[in-house]
């Protein structure tokens, strides 16, 4: 009797640990898939600001791996369309012409995750304005879509994306709020003293749902340059396809460089050892998927590589079945990448033909609905939204029409029907 009330009196502390670990996993492989999406040159930023924010990754000194090295940057074009929604929506709102100069100045600020990255002490400077004046502006900002939007960190995006959702009194906010530093750097123990709860499990299932980047895709007025992901060329008769990352900042991993001596610097560093852990394994996972597509691309398209004849027929749905994987995993892959190529520069979804693209489409869009809060479907243009990102543009009318074929009803609908 006492042995089996010891193991019952184990299993909540297990328990526990066991769902904390499946959490930890849940924001790793967010992690895996965002930087599986992101382009060479906003992969290179990124690893940048990693890299100076963890104490345990060391820069190396970069090293030329081809010969010659392919030159500089290309000019590639691309489409506002995020920035063209903002734009639009700061005209909709109800702004003074000086509330709207602010506005757009703000607009103008943010950077490629959708957040402030100038303060706004600066922006009141340059109007000549009390900073409360710019604050309340960028209070109407923050309540635009897509939610998280105009942050000033991810705190403030966590805490905006939750009040969109109308979960102000929920603990998935006063998580946040309160306890911020501490659910980065694991302190559950902690957490659930602070909030006097010992069920975590429901708020943080809500925090594994939240963007950690609210905008993907910012406007770019002129056309930006861009690296490319892939190489592939004929050498001695022969294709070769390779990972170009002479750009991107090389680092090591100093494991004995700390000493910590208190707790928390304990805690610390193991949040840098498991940050650092899972940035190399997403790194090497986004190089092998590289390859493997970039290999099926020159083995099902070579008529292409060769004599620049038509493409043969390739959907999304055919690389995902050749390589195991889900086709949003492909899509990801796919997106704002680009192959050097005998015949230049091209974008790795030019090599995907459009025939069958509304199936798969229609695909994703069921796969967006089963997984959307119940609490807060997403609407016809959040998934329109949703749906660009992952490269299909689509018109809200045919979301429409595809919600009818799959017999799923309209936001309000369906969250009448989940009550």
């Amino acid at each position: 009797m006492g042995k089996e009330r010891k193991n019952l009196m184990a299993q909540g502390p297990l328990q526990k640990l066991n769902f904390e670990r499946r959490l930890i996993m849940t924001f790793a492989l967010r992690q895996s898939l965002e930087i599986l999406q992101m382009p060479q040159l906003e992969l290179k930023e990124w690893l940048a600001q990693e890299i100076e924010k963890n104490p345990l990754l060391e820069l190396e000194t970069p090293s030329k791996s081809y010969t010659p090295r392919i030159e500089a940057e290309f000019e590639i074009a691309s489409t506002p369309t995020l920035y063209e929604k903002l734009k639009q929506q700061i005209g909709e709102a109800l702004f003074s012409p000086r509330e709207a100069n602010i506005a757009h100045k703000l607009l103008d600020s943010l950077d490629e995750k959708g957040f402030l990255s100038m303060p706004i002490e600066e922006i009141a400077s340059f109007f000549q304005v009390p900073v409360p004046k710019v604050a309340s502006v960028l209070f109407t900002l923050q309540s635009f879509d897509p939610p998280g939007i105009f942050s000033r960190n991810l705190r403030e995006s966590f805490l905006n994306q939750l009040r969109h959702q109308g979960k102000e009194d929920s603990t998935a906010y006063l998580l946040v709020e309160r306890c911020f530093d501490d659910l980065l750097h694991g302190r559950y123990a902690l957490i659930r003293k602070k909030l006097a709860t010992s069920d975590l499990s429901s708020a943080l299932n809500v925090l594994a749902r939240l963007s950690l980047r609210p905008a993907l895709v910012l406007r770019n007025e002129i056309a930006m340059p861009a690296l490319p992901d892939l190489l592939i060329a004929k050498l001695e008769g022969q294709w070769i396809v390779d990972i170009y990352e002479d750009d991107l900042p090389k680092f090591q991993v100093q494991y004995l460089s700390l000493n910590p001596s208190s707790t928390e610097e304990k805690e610390a560093l193991r949040a840098f050892q498991t940050s650092a852990k899972w940035i190399i394994r997403s790194l090497s996972r986004r190089r092998k998927m590289l390859l493997e597509i970039g290999k099926l691309l020159v083995k099902k398209q070579e008529p292409f590589f060769d004599q620049r004849a038509p493409l043969n027929p390739m959907t999304i749905k055919d690389l995902s079945i050749e390589l195991g994987v889900h086709e949003s995993t492909v899509s990801r892959a796919l997106s704002g990448k680009y192959a050097a190529t005998p015949q230049g520069l091209v974008p790795l979804r030019s090599f995907i033909t459009s025939t069958p693209e509304a199936l798969t489409a229609k695909e994703i869009l069921k796969t967006l609905i089963d997984q959307e809060d119940a609490a807060s479907p997403l609407t016809d243009d959040q998934l329109k939204e949703k749906l660009e990102i992952a490269g299909y543009k689509i018109a809200r009318r045919t979301i429409a029409k595809y919600r009818s074929q799959l017999k799923i009803g309209s936001a309000a609908q369906r969250k009448n029907l989940r009550k």
